[in-house]
């Protein structure tokens, strides 16, 4: 499920223009199309992004599909995309080994402040981590449990400030949602969310589509069954049959898995409060067309679905699809970072969050630019002198490159990010 340091889960590669398009007429099924993400098409109903904890080293903050990270002479400056960060000190262009780059546009100096991202669109903290990491602002108090507490949103704060603060923007829609998933849970049995064995094999995307299919039937039973509890015309019949209730029962009833509940509950708010233009940074993000880690992980996001449909508010079923949870995970996978402890040098792992501005930056084993996490926003310092057009760079490897061999590390980010790094460092040895 999830994954450590500025990355969350081990899969992530990002860096292709890709956007999802809902084949008209296919309702369960996210086709990936390569087209320009500044111009976004979707139907009916979408959604936000990410994936859930699993178990190796560090998640990406972004990352490349490509088969190198080296950067060429003949990069091209990129076309803005939704939801790219923009500042006077760097330039984003594409390249044809590493896809996006960011690339300085003068002379930044050690210590310079290059981005703050604060566009934090979807956020999971790990269930067992609730009671210690404030579900607004992520403080953390050395693994004390914290004064204010929202038994019923599943959630506790650092202080009343910060627990109004989070009520206030989920608004009276997101309190019911999140009371609904709480009450979920504490009545049913919890799967716990298992170290992941990474030497299983992934469902590949013939898999990916067919269980999403064949969990449609039972989909429009629940759909229907909770349109019952709309108002009706005077008149109108209700044709709910057992087959419905029983299809409502066996969601119900079935195991959850509270850590890919919690990301997809969060997901599909997020997607239906989404501010203008933030899904669409959300939709020019990488595309990962095989996110999960494993069947198990398809069926708990599978199984998950069936289960919001279940008890979310009605006013979000619309947004409560395959198409929402598929472009979700496809997008979070190539671009969460990782929420981790600062006062004890990220010893700790809490769960992972989606940024979509600070996905931008690729790996470096030698990186330029050092990023910390200030509350909900990460801040991108210079390391060390930077010259005019060189790339900027962060590590994926949450500093753990420093004392890694070259083969080590490429191990590490063939297996949890896709490519062979190629950058100065690797190059050298």
């Amino acid at each position: 499920m999830a994954l450590p340091e500025d990355a969350v889960v081990s899969l992530t590669a990002n860096l292709h223009t890709l956007t999802l398009q809902l084949t008209k007429g296919d309702t369960d099924d996210a086709q990936l199309t390569s087209y320009p993400a500044s111009t976004t098409t979707e139907s009916g109903a979408a959604t936000p992004l990410t994936s859930y904890p699993a178990s190796s080293v560090s998640r990406p903050s972004s990352s490349s599909s490509a088969p190198s990270l080296a950067a060429s002479p003949l990069d091209q400056p990129k076309q803005l995309l939704p939801g790219a960060p923009v500042s006077p000190l760097f330039e984003i262009r594409d390249t044809p080994t590493a896809g996006r780059a960011v690339f300085a546009s003068r002379v930044v100096e050690a210590g310079a402040l290059l981005w703050r991202a604060e566009d934090l669109t979807l956020s999971v903290l790990l269930r067992e981590y609730r009671r210690e990491v404030c579900g607004q602002c992520f403080a953390y108090d050395y693994g004390r449990d914290l004064p204010v507490r929202d038994s019923a949103v599943g959630f506790a704060f650092c202080s009343q400030g910060c627990r109004d603060t989070w009520r206030r923007e989920a608004g009276e829609l997101g309190l019911r949602a999140w009371t609904a998933v709480e009450s979920l849970v504490k009545k049913r049995s919890k799967e716990e969310d298992k170290m992941v064995d990474l030497d299983v094999p992934k469902p590949a995307v013939e898999a990916i589509k067919q269980a999403w299919a064949e969990a449609e039937s039972q989909a429009e039973l629940i759909r229907a069954a909770r349109m019952t509890e709309q108002p009706r015309d005077e008149g109108q019949v209700s044709r709910i049959t057992k087959q419905h209730r029983r299809a409502v029962q066996k969601a119900l009833q079935a195991p959850i898995a509270t850590d890919v509940l919690a990301f997809c509950a969060g997901g599909v708010l997020a997607r239906h409060g989404a501010a203008a233009g933030r899904w669409e940074a959300v939709l020019s993000l990488a595309v990962d067309e095989t996110p999960y880690i494993s069947f198990e992980d398809l069926n708990a996001h599978v199984q998950t679905y069936l289960q919001l449909l279940a008890v979310l508010p009605a006013e979000l079923l619309p947004l409560t699809t395959p198409v929402t949870l598929r472009t979700l995970t496809s997008r979070d996978n190539h671009n969460a970072f990782g929420i981790r402890s600062l006062e004890d040098e990220g010893s700790e792992f809490f769960g992972y969050g989606c940024w979509p501005s600070a996905s931008y930056f690729n790996h470096s084993c030698g990186p330029n630019v050092f990023k910390k996490r200030d509350g909900r926003v990460w801040e991108f310092r210079a390391g060390k002198h930077i010259a005019k057009g060189e790339e900027i760079n962060i590590t994926y490897l949450g500093g753990d490159e420093q004392s890694m061999s070259r083969d080590e590390r490429g191990a590490l980010l063939r297996r949890n990010w896709g490519f062979d790094c190629g950058c100065k460092r690797c190059q050298e040895l």
